[in-house]
């Protein structure tokens, strides 16, 4: 064989191994690469308005937040909860470019964190999806007393000059304590859930 076409297969087999995918999770039979984790930093960044932050750390956390929709999404198909349609996050999708400045701006911005608009979509509908079965699957078990409203109306409502009456406020801060209580619920759950399903985890995607 010669040099040149020795040189020219070892180019070739070079390319073709940086194609391939790495897998830096499996979360029961279900796989999280590197090129994902990227991705859904980049979306993540460009729905918050900030700077994509590829640091290590920053690859780790998005890793676990994957591992952590994966195990919703499977007790979401268990249920037969449906995913909502693209149809009803349009005016989700519709806010995102009108805050960017209209299509032509939210464009760029697509080009400037490298993604496409359907991809932004699909995170749309998982975030929509991942919320409303949450709120679904633990909201039932959620419990606010007088007591919880009073010391929270008493403790940590924000100073105001003068501090509202608290019947004006109940409801909102009855919300808030209702999500708090959702979330803990969510994070007891996928602790325990996380225990009973095999998971593995693999060197950690570089930037």
């Amino acid at each position: 064989m010669s040099k040149r076409l020795l040189l020219l297969l070892l180019l070739a087999l070079s390319a073709q191994a940086e194609l391939v995918d790495r897998i830096v999770a499996t979360v029961g039979r279900k796989v999280i690469t590197a090129s994902t984790v990227r991705q859904q930093l980049r979306i993540a960044a460009l729905l918050e308005g900030t700077p994509a932050d590829e640091s290590p750390a920053a690859l780790e956390a998005m890793r676990n937040r994957l591992i952590d929709r994966l195990l919703i999404l499977e007790e979401m198909r268990v249920s037969r909860y449906p995913i909502p349609e693209a149809a009803e996050v349009k005016a989700a999708f519709d806010a995102e470019v009108a805050q960017a400045g209209g299509p032509a701006a939210f464009d760029a911005l697509l080009a400037r964190y490298r993604l496409t608009p359907d991809q932004i979509n699909l995170s749309l509908r998982y975030q929509a999806a991942i919320v409303r079965f949450t709120v679904y699957r633990f909201r039932p078990a959620v419990q606010i007393s007088t007591a919880q409203v009073q010391a929270y109306y008493d403790q940590r409502l924000p100073a105001a000059a003068p501090k509202p009456p608290l019947e004006e406020v109940r409801d909102q801060i009855e919300q808030v304590l209702r999500l708090e209580q959702i979330n803990t619920l969510l994070t007891r759950w996928l602790s325990e859930i996380r225990q009973q399903t095999h998971i593995e985890t693999y060197e950690a995607p570089t930037p």
